[in-house]
């Protein structure tokens, strides 16, 4: 109960299906999934489909995309030599970014990245793709024995050190990396829908509600401008640390 009046939680993330096809119920935050990833899909296409010298229009705004995600992620994390990765790293930030910006989007209002199947369904991608660069790189092996052996360390300290590391490396990095994206994304989610409700019940209530409803208004306008920070910063994190841990992966010596 807040502020006199009641807000199920569990309502905010559950979705009956729009249609089936096949068995398999589509839900509202499928469809913006969907969506938001042709999107992605469509204008990076578009944009280079006919590249010229001098960009304008869609190419130069999806080279400044691009760009970004060189200059702040890759180059500094990976160096010259991990450019390789420029794309993929790319299509994860705008992934996550995109779809967390849909929580504030009139008429949508909802961050698909709130449900946990797209967060840790990264944190198993970032996973698979760091362990496949080590193993590639260093052999299979040499790279297991890195994470449960650093150098440096006296022996006896590995009885400790080895099962902590490898269940760091193994199991808590992806479980973090998606619980970080999912925790965040919940809460601005649940913070936003609990102040707007709240603004709409005093419109609609009694005279002093009527003047009231200007303070969390306000508040929630406030809210939705940090929202927008917390969409791009989570995007940055997931995107660096994939990139911190695929770089750890190819150089450990580093």
């Amino acid at each position: 109960m807040i502020l006199g009046f009641q807000i199920d939680v569990n309502e905010l993330f559950e979705f009956k299906p729009l249609f089936k096809i096949g068995g398999l119920g589509i839900t509202f935050p499928h469809v913006l999934l969907f969506a938001v990833t042709l999107l992605i899909i469509w204008f990076f296409t578009a944009a280079f489909a006919r590249p010229k010298l001098v960009p304008e229009g869609a190419q130069n705004v999806a080279e400044m995309a691009v760009d970004f995600v060189r200059e702040q992620i890759v180059l500094p994390v990976l160096g010259p030599s991990g450019t390789q990765w420029t794309g993929f790293l790319t299509a994860m930030f705008y992934f996550v970014l995109f779809l967390n910006i849909m929580s504030i989007i009139p008429g949508l209002q909802f961050p698909v990245t709130a449900l946990g199947g797209i967060p840790f369904m990264l944190a198993v991608l970032s996973w698979v793709v760091f362990n496949a660069v080590g193993i590639k790189e260093q052999g299979f092996g040499p790279y297991f024995k890195g994470i449960m052996f650093p150098p440096g360390v006296p022996k006896v300290i590995y009885v400790i050190l080895t099962p902590i590391e490898l269940f760091s490396t193994i199991i808590v990095r992806p479980i973090t990396l998606g619980l970080r994206l999912l925790a965040n994304m919940m809460a601005g989610h649940i913070l936003l829908a609990v102040i707007f409700t709240g603004t709409w019940i005093f419109i609609h209530g009694n005279i002093f509600g009527k003047i009231g409803f200007v303070l969390p208004f306000a508040l929630g306008t406030v809210l939705t401008a940090f929202e927008i920070f917390v969409a791009g910063m989570q995007a940055f994190i997931i995107t660096i640390l994939t990139a911190v841990y695929i770089a750890g992966a190819a150089h450990p010596e580093h």
